[in-house]
């Protein structure tokens, strides 16, 4: 049991400073007309952002935050996919086992409930550069794929909704290093299935869309030990 917690644990920390850094990107896009909901994810986001890289005095104002948000707008999944997302930050930082499982499962459960949620208008209603369809999926897919299988059963699931992503015309589009998100999401599934070849290729692909920041560092780190 401790060794299952273990790697739920490892999986959480792993799953969400990734994100934070391609939101990041966004924000520097092309401004556009927001409503009050969508002016206030972005002070909700920055406290998720800061939660997510390890401040864990800033998990429950996230999770007040996009709770907040959410009752507003009930209607926008990108909030719900946020607020499971930090409901699972809060079980990354439980003492407890059971109280890290609990939150692990609140946390999918508003995952599924968001991507329930998209409709076609949501593949053009777009927040910092990318469109809500990409991001929702994108954030249950990265999410659903680093958790350990044998716990929670997402992989396949995962596996499909990045392959959506990827297939989405309007990919291109967004900012280079939502992109570069994308490629490196493709490239740790490809670790977990053994392909190093197709590993190395997706991660050059991420360097070549987007040089800096903390996924390129990691990308960077993990071709030298693939030997590239």
């Amino acid at each position: 049991m401790h060794t299952r917690i273990a790697a739920l644990v490892s999986a959480l920390v792993l799953v969400f400073t990734p994100l934070a850094v391609h939101a990041q990107g966004a924000a520097q896009a092309a401004q556009q007309p927001v409503t009050a909901s969508h002016a206030g994810f972005e002070s909700a986001f920055s406290l998720f952002q800061r939660a997510s890289g390890g401040d864990k005095d800033q998990v429950e104002p996230a999770i007040a935050a996009f709770e907040k948000l959410s009752a507003s707008d009930p209607k926008q999944p990108l909030f719900g996919a946020y607020l499971g997302s930090a409901l699972t930050l809060r079980g990354r930082d439980a003492l407890m086992p059971w109280n890290k499982m609990k939150a692990a499962e609140a946390g999918l459960d508003y995952l599924d409930k968001a991507l329930r949620q998209l409709k076609p208008e949501h593949d053009k209603e777009s927040l910092r550069g990318v469109p809500v369809s990409l991001e929702t999926r994108m954030l249950a897919a990265r999410t659903f794929l680093i958790l350990k299988d044998d716990i929670f059963h997402r992989r396949s699931q995962g596996k499909s909704l990045l392959g959506q992503v990827q297939n989405n015309p309007a990919l291109a589009t967004t900012p280079t290093n939502f992109q570069a998100s994308v490629l490196i999401t493709a490239a740790q599934l490809a670790n977990q299935e053994k392909r190093s070849a197709d590993e190395a290729a997706l991660l050059k692909q991420a360097l070549a869309k987007q040089a800096t920041g903390l996924e390129a560092d990691g990308a960077r780190a993990r071709l030298k030990e693939l030997g590239q």
